[in-house]
């Protein structure tokens, strides 16, 4: 039912839709990035919330609607956000935290749009201590 774990299982899909996509390693943690093209994003959202699916009897998973925003780097906003979805979930049983957020972005400058979805993978995250990890784990 479950893959090694929700990074894992949507990049396996989630590479063959993006038109670019990279995984960095730090630690134990890790970070995903995937960009695809507009007409990719009912299917995008299909295939993470059919991922997350699986997951739900074994996690908290709470979702957020994004009507729009913007990144502010070194105090420049450099893309627009005109909507997206951001997923969060505490994977219990292997004490993970994942972010995940789907965004349309426009580039003002460059007159151009697309998706982006942006995975975080913490297993080291503060959210459980040494003592509850203990306790779940025997």
């Amino acid at each position: 039912m479950y893959g090694e774990n929700i990074l894992d299982d949507l990049n396996n899909i989630l590479n063959k839709q993006a038109n670019h996509s990279s995984i960095r390693k730090y630690r134990n943690s890790r970070v995903a990035f995937y960009r695809a093209t507009l007409d990719a994003e009912a299917e995008i959202i299909d295939i993470i919330e059919k991922t997350l699916e699986k997951y739900k009897g074994r996690s908290e998973i709470i979702k957020l609607l994004i009507s729009e925003g913007y990144f502010l780097d070194t105090g420049i906003e450099t893309l627009k956000i005109n909507h997206g979805v951001i997923w969060e979930i505490y994977d219990y049983p292997t004490f993970t935290h994942y972010l995940i957020r789907l965004l349309r972005i426009w580039d003002e400058n460059r007159g151009i749009k697309w998706i982006a979805v942006y995975i975080d993978e913490n297993p080291d995250t503060a959210w459980w201590s040494d003592e509850e990890r203990s306790e779940l784990n025997r």
